[in-house]
């Protein structure tokens, strides 16, 4: 191939890649969206470990499950940072509120405090029109389990389209750890 033909075909492809749409890029809370976290504090102490996601929930692109059988993951619709990461902020954050007088610290820590595992099975949207978020979590110190539940939830895209879907599993996840909250209050009374 000639020099002035590779240049050519460089050319177009260079322009093909700039006028492609490149990918979006979606957060379950922005950054200054979310209350803050309470991080020291004179009561008890829960380390809230990290959330645990299946693998296909590990990549950059948001899930849907196409049908009865298979799941996908977009190549352009991704998430802002991984999604275990944005899960763990946020359900240290919305606890907070929900457990006044309990300092709550992200895992892993040494000692005695009671622990908070929660880990998905599910987290992504569906061929009907639903988000769906499964999981369940433990409540755990030392070996013996205080409290533990599990959790399925659908929640139905108020439009179509991946903002749709992020702001419906939002709404899904918030709802679910609101209901977490309120059972770990009767475990974690403040001294």
């Amino acid at each position: 191939m000639s020099k002035r033909l590779l240049s050519l075909l460089a050319s177009f492809w260079l322009v093909a890649c700039a006028g492609s749409a490149g990918p979006a890029y979606y957060a379950l809370t922005l950054p200054g969206d979310a209350p803050a976290a309470q991080t020291v504090g004179q009561g008890p102490l829960l380390v809230v470990e990290r959330v645990e996601v299946p693998e296909y929930l590990l990549g950059p692109g948001i899930a849907f499950q196409q049908d009865d059988v298979q799941l996908v993951t977009a190549s352009q619709a991704r998430w802002a940072e991984s999604l275990d990461r944005q899960l763990s902020r946020s359900l240290l954050a919305q606890l907070a509120p929900a457990l006044p007088g309990v300092e709550l610290v992200e895992g892993p820590r040494a000692g005695d405090a009671p622990r908070l595992w929660m880990t998905l099975s599910a987290f992504q949207g569906r061929y009907d029109g639903q988000a769906l978020l499964a999981g369940h979590w433990r409540l755990v110190r030392g070996e013996r389990t205080l409290a533990s539940g599990s959790f399925q939830r659908r929640e139905p895209l108020q439009a179509d389209g991946y903002p749709a879907l992020v702001r419906a599993l939002r709404r899904g996840w918030l709802a679910e750890v609101d209901l977490l909250g309120s059972q770990l209050a009767a475990q974690l009374k403040p001294r």
